[in-house]
């Protein structure tokens, strides 16, 4: 499910992509589609094509988690 948000809430410095949320969290793409589909992080748009585009806080959370590679 894609988060609700605005666009006009949500600021560029906010928003993180594909690539950006991958080196971050230190994840292959594959994992981070895996997550995804598990419901662990929820992305806020698709960006076109099979981009897609997550708010930084909400990763920054998964990044704490428990869903964070040991």
């Amino acid at each position: 499910m894609v988060s609700t948000m605005s666009a006009r809430m949500i600021s560029t410095e906010e928003v993180l992509t594909t690539p950006q949320v991958c080196g971050l969290l230190k994840i292959t793409r594959q994992t981070l589609y895996t997550w995804m589909e598990q419901g662990r992080i929820k992305p806020w748009m698709k960006a076109g094509g099979a981009s897609w585009l997550f708010i930084r806080d909400e990763i920054m959370q998964a990044k704490n988690s428990k869903y964070q590679r040991a």
